[in-house]
């Protein structure tokens, strides 16, 4: 053990002791290691060094749920880090997401006396030593994925020297987004050996259903009339889907608007609305079809937007223009081929919008005005297929990291009950 080390764990032993001796007058604690019970069973153990990590984890969650459904998972999270549902979404078994302890010997220890876990995933470079040592003096295996840049140690200690080095060769194997943060982790010390290239893991994408002779009735249907969609839009966001619609169709008459509700059981209620504003209205919900007369399609069933993605060359994420809502994942639009337009309000899924963005496979728009522009600019064949093109490479591109991080916990998970 290095020096750097030897000093950072007795001044953060002098600060647990400190702690205690105040949480001894304090008249409450909030402690949430012993507040929560643990589940039965094995508890694999996730910890999010930043927020920006939160996608990666979830990503995670939700793959090894499916393959291991005995399986409980606990989160850790910085300080001041609301509670994110997206790890309780995303699979079906006990998924607890606790604030992190601080680094301190005492408090490293009562947390992983009462959690147990079968190993550690540290998700990105940004190391706690105190938490790191103590793990693997109870024999926890740790593996850091998504290291998306050099390491770093989180509460910055006055004597550094020699303290990532030790840290990082306790971990049992390093997965690095690229080359030169491989390359960097090295130099500061990691195990040559133990440090894989696994690309950058992100949201995933789910191969939405849809029955082939659905789409190839739609398909002849619709025939060659210019047609975008509206995907899971919300009550306060219809009004600008359909001004939107009604401006983009002074210059494109026929065009055919596909509308989504997040609710299907508002399709009769939008299609009463409609007509009586002047609009012709079909239902998906009532067997209707959208022939060559049908100005507003309304999708109101369940578990059919595999068929709409595939239908529709311009596609507007809804739950992005609404200003009470957080946005819905990009990616499963983008993989099955749609341009892709949306509002300002993307927290939940920001990173796969900038992403997005950034691929020039999705354009942000404030209002109605700015989003039948963008309609009716999509409609152009080459503008939607190239969007459409650089949306596909995002959506596809976190697939192999997911896949190899699964793996390394799967046979680690093995070994330790290969029963």
């Amino acid at each position: 053990m290095s020096i750097g080390l030897k000093l950072y764990l007795a001044n953060a032993k002098r600060a647990g002791q400190h702690s205690l001796r105040l949480q001894k007058h304090a008249t409450s604690t909030d402690d949430n290691d012993t507040r929560l019970a643990r589940p039965a069973g094995q508890l694999l153990w996730l910890h999010a060094g930043t927020k920006c990590q939160f996608t990666a984890i979830t990503e995670l969650i939700r793959q090894l749920s499916g393959e291991h459904t005995q399986l409980s998972f606990l989160v850790t999270t910085p300080k001041n880090t609301s509670t994110d549902t997206r790890f309780q979404e995303c699979c079906k078994q006990p998924c607890l997401q606790i604030i992190v302890p601080d680094d301190t010997p005492q408090q490293v220890d009562k947390f992983l006396n009462h959690w147990q876990p079968a190993m550690g995933i540290w998700l990105g470079p940004v190391l706690r030593p105190a938490l790191v040592v103590g793990s693997r003096k109870k024999q926890i295996g740790l593996y850091m994925v998504n290291a998306n840049s050099r390491a770093s140690i989180e509460t910055k200690p006055r004597y550094s020297k020699g303290i990532t080095t030790d840290i990082l060769r306790r971990f049992n194997h390093i997965h690095a987004t690229n080359g030169t943060v491989s390359r960097d982790l090295v130099k500061q010390g990691a195990r040559a050996g133990s440090v894989t290239v696994a690309g950058l893991l992100q949201e995933g994408v789910n191969t939405l259903y849809c029955d082939d002779r659905d789409r190839d009735e739609m398909a002849h249907l619709i025939a060659a009339r210019p047609l975008w969609l509206a995907a899971e839009i919300t009550q306060q966001e219809e009004d600008s889907v359909i001004s939107a619609h009604r401006i983009a169709s002074r210059l494109s008459h026929r065009l055919l608007l596909i509308l989504v509700p997040d609710e299907p059981e508002r399709g009769a209620e939008i299609a009463r609305q409609l007509r009586q504003q002047g609009w012709i209205v079909a239902q998906r919900s009532l067997e209707q079809e959208p022939n060559e007369h049908v100005q507003v399609f309304i999708g109101d069933t369940d578990e059919e937007m595999g068929l709409w993605y595939r239908l529709a060359p311009v596609c507007f994420m809804g739950k992005s223009l609404d200003k009470t809502a957080t946005g819905q994942s990009p990616l499963d639009a983008a993989a099955l081929g749609c341009a892709i337009l949306h509002g300002s309000n993307t927290e939940r899924h920001k990173d796969s919008y900038h992403r997005l963005n950034t691929a020039g496979a999705a354009r942000k728009v404030e209002d109605e005005q700015q989003l039948a522009v963008g309609v009716q600019e999509l409609l152009a064949p080459d503008k939607a297929a190239a969007m459409a093109h650089a949306g596909w490479d995002v959506s596809t591109s976190g697939a192999q990291a997911a896949d190899l991080a699964v793996e390394l916990i799967t046979t680690a998970l093995d070994e330790l009950d290969p029963a």
